[in-house]
C-alpha cells in the first residue's frame, strides 16, 4: 500500500525543486539580459547593473533603466505589470521635474503569454493597472471579502505625472529562455569576431561569471561598465565558469555537459596541459590520489610506446592550499603506483628547474606526471613551455590567477569526486 504521506512529501519536494530550478533561471536571464544591454550599449554609454533597476544604461542626457522579468509559466497581466510599474513609478516620482526627463524605464521579459506586439500604456491603462483588489479579512464577520485600493492615490502622483511616466516607460518582449541565450552568443560571436562553437564553449561562461561578479560588488562604481571593458573580461581563449551553471543544471548535467564541450576529444593534441587543483578542505589525501590519477589515466602519453618523442604529453600539476607533507604523501603513492615523476629539483637541496621539470618523456623513463609546488614555479613552467598552453583549473572558491595570454578553462566544483567526473 501507497503511504499517502510520502506522496505528498515527494511532490513537495518536486514542487519546491521546480520553484528553485525557476528562480536559478530568472536569475540567468537577467544576467544574460544584462549581457545584451552592455553588448549594445554605444561607445558613450556605460551600464550599471543592479543600479536603480535591474540594469541601467546611462549616457549623457538619457537614462533607461530595464527590470527583467522570466515568467515561463505566468501571463502578462495587469498584475505582472504592476509588480514592475509600481517601484519604478515611486522612483520616478522621487526625481526633480527637470530630472524627470531624461528618465526611461523598460520592462523586459519573458511571459507564457503575451501579445504579438508589446502593449503600450496611457494615462486610462496605468490608472487601470494601479487599481489592486486584494482580499482582506473583514473585522465584523471574519471572512474575506475583496477591496479596492487606488495606488495611484497611495504614491500620491497626480494625473499629469501618471500622463508623464507612461511616455517614458515601455515593455519589451524577449525569448524564451534558450532562445535568449542563443542571442546573447550570437552577440557575441558578432562582438569579438569568434566562432560560434568559441563563444559557446569560452565567451558565454566568461560572459555569465563576469556578469555575476558584477552584480555581487557593493559600490555602484564597481558595478558600472561599458561595453569595451566588458568585453576585456571575456577573452576568447578564456572559459571562465561561475557557480550559477552549477546551480542551473544540477552536478550530474553540469559535468557532462562541461566533459563533452572541453575534455571528450578521443584524438588527444600534444599542448602543455596545466591542471591547477584547489579541492575542498575535506576531500582526503585519498581521494586526491584518485583525482590525480584519474588525469594522467587520460591526459598522460606515458603509456603509448608508439608515440613519437615530439607528440608525448605528461600533465603538469599545481595544488596550491596542499601543505607539503600532503604533496610529498601523494608524490610518495604515485611513485610506489609506478609512475615516473618530475618536480624540478634534481636532487635533494638542488635549486628549483625547469629543465629538470620537463624532462622528456622516452620510452626508458615514461614521465608521467610534472608537479610544481608554488605559483612562482607555476609561472617558471608556464613561460618555459615550449608547446601551446592550456590552464585547466578544477577549483572550490576562487579561481588561481593566471596571465591573461594564457588559454583557460576554470570550473567551480564541490569535491574531488566531482572533479573526476568533468575530466
Amino acid at each position: 500500500m501507497v503511504n499517502g504521506d510520502c506522496l505528498m512529501a515527494d511532490s513537495d519536494a518536486i514542487e519546491a525543486q521546480r520553484e528553485a530550478t525557476a528562480t536559478i533561471r530568472g536569475y540567468i536571464y537577467q544576467f544574460d539580459a544584462s549581457i545584451l544591454a552592455v553588448l549594445g550599449a554605444t561607445s558613450d554609454e556605460t551600464v550599471t547593473v543592479e543600479g536603480v533597476e535591474d540594469f541601467d544604461v546611462l549616457a549623457g542626457e538619457t537614462d533607461t533603466h530595464g527590470q527583467v522579468k522570466y515568467y515561463e509559466a505566468q501571463k502578462l497581466t495587469n498584475a505582472t505589470v504592476r509588480d514592475a510599474v509600481l517601484p519604478m513609478l515611486e522612483g520616478f516620482l522621487r526625481y526633480p521635474a527637470d530630472m524627470r526627463k531624461r528618465k526611461r524605464y523598460v520592462l523586459y521579459g519573458h511571459f507564457k503569454q503575451a501579445p504579438e506586439t508589446a502593449p503600450t500604456y496611457c494615462l486610462a491603462d496605468m490608472q487601470h493597472i494601479l487599481i489592486q483588489r486584494p482580499y482582506r479579512v473583514d473585522a465584523a464577520t471574519g471572512e474575506k471579502v475583496r477591496v479596492e485600493v487606488n495606488l495611484q492615490s497611495k504614491v500620491g502622483a497626480t494625473d499629469d505625472e501618471i500622463s508623464d511616466f507612461c511616455s517614458r516607460f515601455s515593455v519589451k518582449l524577449s525569448e524564451a529562455f534558450d532562445a535568449h541565450r542563443a542571442r546573447v552568443i550570437a552577440e557575441l560571436v558578432s562582438a569579438l569576431g569568434v566562432s560560434k562553437l568559441e563563444a559557446e564553449h569560452y565567451s558565454y561562461p566568461s560572459a555569465l561569471t563576469a556578469m555575476a561578479a558584477l552584480s555581487s560588488v557593493t559600490t555602484k562604481s564597481a558595478r558600472t561598465t561599458n561595453r569595451a571593458a566588458f568585453l576585456q573580461l571575456i577573452r576568447p581563449n578564456v572559459a571562465i565558469y561561475s557557480a550559477w551553471a552549477l546551480r542551473e543544471e544540477g552536478e550530474n548535467t553540469y559535468c557532462k555537459k562541461i566533459r563533452e564541450l572541453h575534455f571528450a576529444r578521443l584524438n588527444i593534441d600534444s599542448r602543455e596541459r596545466f591542471f591547477i587543483l584547489t579541492l575542498a578542505q575535506t576531500d582526503s589525501i585519498d581521494e586526491l590520489h584518485e583525482l590525480v590519477q584519474h588525469i594522467i589515466g587520460r591526459w598522460s602519453s606515458h603509456r603509448m610506446g608508439r608515440t613519437p618523442a615530439k607528440e608525448r604529453y605528461a600533465p603538469f600539476f599545481f595544488l596550491p592550499g596542499v601543505t607539503a607533507a600532503t604533496l610529498a604523501a601523494l608524490k610518495g603513492r604515485l611513485v610506489g603506483d609506478g609512475h615516473k615523476i618530475t618536480d624540478g629539483f634534481a636532487y635533494h637541496g638542488a635549486a628549483f628547474s625547469t629543465d629538470h621539470l620537463m624532462l622528456p618523456q622516452t620510452r626508458d623513463y615514461p614521465v608521467s606526471a610534472r608537479f610544481v609546488g608554488s605559483a612562482e614555479e607555476l609561472e617558471a613552467a608556464l613561460a618555459a613551455a615550449k608547446r601551446a598552453r592550456l590552464v585547466i583549473q578544477l577549483h572550490v572558491g576562487d579561481p588561481h590567477d593566471v596571465a591573461p595570454a594564457i588559454q583557460q578553462i576554470a570550473i567551480p566544483i564541490n569535491s574531488a569526486s566531482m572533479a573526476r567526473k568533468i575530466v
